[in-house]
């Protein structure tokens, strides 16, 4: 890899922390769902993809639930944040190589299976009562997902404007 490309990398990994971090500290969007938020450091993490790659969308992904679980001193967020980023993510690639979605349309399905499977997770660790979230959790996905892929589109329209 070359030294301009970890560069930059780098600064989008330390923006993707740095909005991650700020998010956290809000309070929830909505009261009912307090784990629902925006996801804006996905912005980032969707950015990466579309103008570096796979591998390197993964790195930065699975660094920032690390980086961020040391950060908040709290490393069973990872059980929830990892395999939903990583599920997500993949979900996104998928789509990205079916070349038939919009950057708006991958960040919606990713947003979606993002809580999906936090869902799956708390149920098999809390029990099957967090069911009951499930359609309000898609819908909220859905709706960070078009925020973000919006947000996205627009951040890599600008940067191939200034050519990385």
């Amino acid at each position: 890899m070359k030294t301009a490309k970890i560069a930059k990398l780098g600064l989008f990994m330390a923006v993707a922390l740095i909005v991650s971090l700020v998010e956290n500290m809000l309070p929830p969007l909505m009261p009912i769902l307090p784990y629902a938020k925006l996801g804006l450091s996905n912005v980032v993490l969707l950015a990466v993809l579309m103008l570096f790659g796979i591998p390197e969308g993964y790195l930065i992904l699975v660094l920032k639930c690390v980086i961020i679980a040391v950060f908040s001193g709290n490393f069973s967020i990872l059980l929830w944040s990892l395999p939903a980023g990583l599920l997500a993510f993949s979900t996104m690639v998928l789509l990205k190589n079916l070349k038939i979605f919009s950057i708006t349309g991958m960040s919606v399905a990713g947003g979606i299976v993002h809580n999906v499977v936090q869902i799956l997770v708390a149920s098999y660790i809390i029990g099957k009562s967090v069911f009951i979230y499930l359609p309000y959790m898609m819908l909220a996905g859905g709706l960070a997902g078009l925020f973000t892929g919006i947000c996205c589109h627009f951040l890599v329209v600008a940067i191939n404007k200034k050519t990385i």
